[in-house]
């Protein structure tokens, strides 16, 4: 490492599950592919407790960042505690805590818009997932950023696992997230008996863990006929789950990058995408349909992708070149030149 500063990469939040956890490891493992050691991955042990977890953050990774002189510190997702003296670079994947925060809940909501404009601010660059999330960056906190698209590795897994795991047989389309109101799942899940009386044998099979909105959602998901809610699912498990889809679904009405259409083109499956700008931006020429906010658009455009051939060959290439090296390697660009 000699003549190089040493960069740490605030990795805490990779024991998250949700989509900052997926962006956090996949940098990790972009830095490590593309031979990048100065990049060091620092956080608290996945399996620390709330007291532990909070003497790391503010009190045991600080001294150990000026101990070992690390010249820049990266926060991937806000996390992290910031280190007096050492500058840093931040990750904002989206901008929705003020483009709507009625999506969110008050508290959540207050503390978004409170904590992550000052953080952001004091940042000596930042990056944004996509064109648009720059866009709002700039229309929001009045602040320039950097963008680095994220990635999603190749998927050549079959669906067997996630079939025994969950006793699934038949054909099935899939919608993957977190459930929450910009997802727009409350829309799909309208949409669903109208694909589901031309497609009587078809699942709706939902993956994601409950995040927030109205309890009437949960009723749907649970007790509408043809539909499987699974929870959140990771890993080999998940990928197996994309490997058996005959389609993803993901409606959403706003999104930072948006890595499920990713995952699914990775895995050689079709997808639709909704009316987000950042979908249209990344996916618009490559999505299987794009469909408006409402269920019947929802209903229409599902009904006709699948009718279409898959081309799964097409989906894979354009997947390649989201990768985790050119993920870091971008990334590391940007690391670099604050430190001019």
């Amino acid at each position: 490492m000699k003549n190089k500063s040493k960069i740490a990469l605030y990795a805490s939040s990779a024991v998250n599950r949700g989509g900052t956890g997926v962006y956090t490891s996949r940098l990790i493992d972009g830095f490590k592919a593309a031979g990048l050691s100065e990049v060091v991955a620092v956080g608290f042990n996945a399996s620390a407790n709330l007291f532990e977890k909070f003497v790391s953050e503010h009190y045991t990774l600080p001294r150990r960042i000026k101990r070992e002189r690390y010249k820049l510190l990266h926060l991937p997702a806000f996390g992290g505690g910031i280190v007096s003296g050492v500058p840093y670079v931040v990750t904002i994947h989206d901008m929705a805590f003020l483009a709507n925060p009625n999506w969110f809940s008050r508290i959540r909501s207050f503390y978004y818009r409170y904590h992550f404009p000052k953080v952001a601010k004091g940042a000596v660059a930042i990056i944004a997932d996509s064109d648009f999330t720059s866009t709002e960056i700039k229309k929001y906190l009045h602040l320039d950023s950097n963008r680095v698209y994220l990635s999603a590795p190749s998927n050549y897994s079959d669906d067997s696992l996630f079939r025994s795991a969950f006793n699934i047989s038949g054909d099935y389309i899939l919608s993957t997230g977190t459930i929450e109101p910009r997802k727009n799942i409350d829309a799909l899940l309208k949409a669903w008996p109208l694909v589901n009386g031309k497609h009587k044998k078809l699942t709706l099979v939902v993956v994601g863990r409950w995040g927030w909105g109205e309890k009437a959602t949960i009723g749907l998901l649970e007790k509408t006929p043809g539909i499987r809610w699974l929870g959140s699912l990771h890993g080999s498990l998940l990928q197996s789950a994309f490997a058996g889809a005959r389609l993803l679904v993901y409606p959403s009405l706003y999104e930072g990058f948006g890595l499920p259409p990713l995952e699914s083109a990775a895995s050689g499956v079709p997808f639709v995408i909704g009316p987000a700008e950042t979908l249209l931006e990344i996916y618009g020429e490559i999505a299987a349909g794009i469909s408006k906010s409402s269920s019947i658009s929802i209903a229409e455009t599902v009904l006709n992708a699948l009718e279409q051939k898959p081309e799964s060959e097409k989906l894979r290439h354009f997947a390649a070149k989201f990768s985790h090296r050119q993920m870091a390697e971008n990334t590391y660009k940007i690391y670099q030149k604050a430190l001019r």
